[in-house]
């Protein structure tokens, strides 16, 4: 079991260099904002498209950045701790934002637009 996680994260890793750090950034964080915009053109901010099925929900592309962006900004903020300090933004506004900053920088990568979110708020 250990090895099948292993490989899995290995083919989602990616390093990433932020403020002269090198790390690993896992999922999809480490796609371009490229292939976010790709994915965000399916449907309106904050919203995305879920069909039924017996194994559980199908969602479409952007739902799989959603939830990565709201747990990220749900770790900034455990991390941040003072409630006052903390990013208190619904989905909406939070996708909108990343549409906007991505749209503007294409080749960086959905972290780097997280951090640049989480640095405004």
């Amino acid at each position: 079991m250990r090895r099948v996680v292993l490989v899995v994260t290995l083919l989602f890793a990616t390093a990433v260099r932020a403020e002269e750090m090198a790390f690993y950034v896992l999922g999809v964080g480490a796609d371009s904002c490229e292939r976010f915009i790709a994915a965000a053109e399916e449907q309106p901010p904050g919203t995305y498209k879920a069909i039924g099925n017996p194994d559980g929900p199908y969602v479409n592309a952007i739902s799989k950045y959603q939830q990565w962006m709201m747990g990220y900004v749900s770790a900034v903020n455990a991390a941040r701790g003072d409630e006052g300090m903390q990013i208190k933004l619904d989905l909406t506004e939070m996708d909108s934002w990343m549409r906007n900053w991505c749209s503007r920088n294409q080749r960086r990568t959905v972290f780097h637009a997280l951090q640049a979110f989480v640095k405004s708020h």
